[in-house]
């Protein structure tokens, strides 16, 4: 059984280092995200369903990317965030634009 990781804020805020790099044209992947994706819950997550990637960005110090996924909740998006040095999945947090960035509906499109 895959075990899934629900990262809290402190968890997930570490995984950056400035600036992150939009590597979605050129990511190759480093692991296969999809079985840890089809193993979350997502009723305990809080959205309906998951799209497609819509972006990679990659932290300063080459050690996580973060993989984000299109939900079916305006303004949210999945982040699967991988270990770069164990080729893994570290764990997933729902990044949310609306309290992450005070905004409400209508300012920026669903994801």
């Amino acid at each position: 059984m895959l075990v899934v990781r629900r990262l809290d804020e402190k968890e997930f805020r570490a995984c950056f280092a400035e600036p992150m790099t939009n590597v979605t044209a050129t990511a190759n992947a480093i692991v296969d995200i999809w079985p840890y994706v089809e193993a979350l819950n997502l009723d305990e997550i809080g959205v309906p369903y998951l799209n497609d990637v819509h972006y990679v960005y990659r932290d300063a110090q080459n050690r996580f990317d973060q993989v984000l996924i299109g939900t079916g909740r305006f303004n949210a998006l999945l982040a699967i965030v991988v270990d770069l040095g164990r080729s893994t999945v570290f764990g997933h947090f729902l990044v949310d634009l609306n309290k992450e960035y005070g905004l409400s509906g209508g300012h920026l499109r669903p994801v």
